[in-house]
């Protein structure tokens, strides 16, 4: 007998399908928030939505008929258990080490269940009714996927208010709602009556359903907290110490850039009877976006200085120690860049960080920009690592393409003089890059703030001779007559011939469309603002170069060059933000990533 085409109202009911969709979509973004502070945002989207697809697929096309009644309750339970199983399958899985294979199975076990119970509402649930063509109910699945993930990914992450949400609150407010429609359904069969077959003559009374619905809800009440996961609240009401680590989270905020937190390695009073505690790493406090180190400083009886020069301090007036990263000293050499006619008087700072750079500026009197996308991160800097506070119209909290965008026009309707004498770009997080503010139209937009002798010095974090670090340069030197560069390695002379294809560093870039030779000269004393870390960085500045000559050997340099229109820059990061996440498990033990 030819089969019947099923009309599409009977498919996809509205008051079924909207629901289903828009929960499948709040469970996709609360999974994929509850995984990137373990995994980065690259390994946990790399299989994300193809395991979703294969889970939504395999519910349009199981042969077996499941209730709606039956199907709430399924995916009432499958949310009930999502919080703790989504965190503690991913901290089991990153522990393995592999961050490709990690969130693949985190998201098999977690939330392809969910995602195949939820979807099941999509199709007909009533046994009279036929199933649709399977033609027709892929097609019904390619598009709900496509719908979910463009929910989840544009529409969610943008939405203010679910920053002040947990995920647990996502997954247990939707669980509460599928238990309470299960409830109230007008009938409720048991497993065995279903198998049997048999034909439910009773229907429960509204008296019944309201006795079933308090003693549910009183339930509810006691069991709530047990049902959610450990990760903190967010924003952190308290600073929140671990009773049995030295670790100590002060800030933990969801921002429009992921999670962004300030955490402390308290120094140790015992030795840890576990040896992967790595307990060389103490006294340290650092800047975290979900799984990347933005920047820290040592604390305590880590805090040196040359000279008795004070420390610099936080807004509370705690000491704070050297940067723990060098790299954010090496920006500071464009200070002794002495090829140029005019004395440096004003810097734009492009991505904050930690503001290691930024202080340093301000410090040595020079006025100081900063455009940073991330108001937490700025936040942050200014509250827990010491940046003082730029002045008036000197912060702009947004993304830097659009800001350098407008004052390029302004400057080409007002004819103004150009502002900046260096601009420091430092835009790389978690193996990543914001590729659009890497391409040539990006730079020559840049070019436009900066006077005839203007530096741009731009910080890349990879593969010294790596597809991505080529197109770095070329790109930049399409834009600039002359750029010279620099590795913030602790041993000077550690950048080895071998080292330029295996060690994933920071270079330091520094380029000019200047017709003098770029020069630098000689450290003294006063650039060192009493830190022991500048002294050992500038000191050997010239030791530090890294040989371009090495690197931009391509017989074709303009396939290198990026620009709007072809910016594979992304793409090839993702392959170094896995190594770079290996690297970053390394830097901290498992339990500092955690905690979060």
């Amino acid at each position: 007998m030819p089969s019947t085409y099923t009309p599409p109202s009977r498919i996809f009911p509205v008051a079924v399908v909207v629901p289903a969709l828009l929960s499948l979509s709040l469970v996709i973004f609360a999974h994929e928030r509850t995984l990137v502070p373990l995994y980065g945002s690259g390994p946990t989207t790399y299989l994300l939505s193809s395991i979703v697809l294969v889970a939504m697929q395999a519910s349009a096309l199981h042969p077996f008929h499941i209730p709606l009644n039956r199907n709430l309750l399924y995916s009432a339970l499958t949310l009930t258990l999502a919080p703790n199983a989504t965190y503690w399958v991913g901290v089991w899985t990153s522990r393995r080490k592999n961050p490709l294979l990690g969130p693949a199975i985190t998201h098999a076990i977690v939330l392809g269940p969910q995602a195949f119970a939820l979807t099941t509402f999509l199709f007909n649930t009533s046994k009279d009714s036929s199933r649709p063509r399977t033609v027709y109910r892929l097609l019904a699945t390619v598009i709900s996927w496509q719908l979910t993930l463009s929910l989840a990914h544009q529409a969610w992450s943008q939405t203010g208010f679910l920053r002040r949400i947990s995920d647990s609150q996502i997954y247990l407010n939707l669980a509460c709602l599928l238990y309470i429609a299960w409830i109230a359904s007008p009938f409720t069969t048991t497993p065995i009556q279903d198998m049997k077959k048999q034909p439910l003559t009773t229907t429960m009374t509204s008296g019944a359903k309201s006795l079933r619905l308090v003693l549910f809800a009183i339930l509810w009440c006691l069991a709530h907290s047990r049902l959610t996961s450990p990760i903190l609240p967010h924003p952190l009401p308290e600073p929140y110490t671990l009773m049995d680590y030295p670790l100590r989270i002060l800030s933990s905020v969801q921002s429009n850039t992921g999670l962004i937190s300030v955490a402390e390695i308290l120094p140790r009073t015992t030795q840890p009877e576990d040896p992967s505690e790595n307990s060389d790493v103490q006294s340290v406090r650092y800047l975290r976006a979900s799984h990347s180190i933005l920047g820290g400083v040592w604390m305590n009886d880590k805090i040196h200085v040359i000279d008795d020069e004070p420390p610099v301090t936080d807004s509370s007036g705690t000491p704070l120690g050297d940067s723990i990263y060098a790299t954010f000293v090496l920006q500071e050499a464009v200070r002794l860049v002495n090829s140029t006619s005019n004395q440096m008087q004003e810097g734009l700072i492009i991505g904050l960080g930690t503001g290691i750079s930024a202080t340093a500026f301000q410090r040595h009197g020079l006025v100081t920009t900063i455009v940073e996308i991330d108001p937490a991160v700025y936040d942050a800097a200014r509250q827990y690592f010491g940046l003082p506070d730029p002045g008036p119209d000197r912060v702009f909290l947004e993304d830097a393409r659009a800001w350098v965008s407008r004052r390029k026009a302004e400057i080409d309707l007002t004819k103004m003089h150009t502002p900046f004498d260096f601009v420091v770009h430092d835009c790389f997080s978690g193996g990543g890059v914001p590729e659009h503010i890497y391409t040539l139209e990006f730079w020559n937009d840049t070019k436009s703030l900066l006077g005839s002798e203007g530096i741009a010095v731009v910080n890349y974090a990879g593969m010294a001779k790596s597809e991505s670090s080529r197109m770095i340069f070329y790109t930049l030197l399409a834009a600039f007559t002359q750029c010279r560069a620099f590795h913030d390695l602790t041993d000077a002379n550690g950048l080895s011939p071998d080292a330029y294809h295996t060690s994933f560093i920071n270079i330091v870039i520094f380029c000019t469309n200047s017709n003098k030779p770029l020069m630098f000269r000689k450290s003294r004393k006063s650039d060192y603002l009493g830190s022991p870390l500048r002294r050992h960085v500038l000191a050997a500045l010239e030791s530090r170069e890294v040989n371009l000559s090495s690197i931009l050997d391509a017989d074709d340099s303009q396939r290198y060059v990026i620009t709007d229109k072809r910016n594979p820059l992304g793409r090839l990061q993702e392959a170094q933000g896995h190594h770079h996440w290996s690297l970053m498990r390394e830097v901290l033990p498992d339990i500092n990533w955690e905690t979060y």
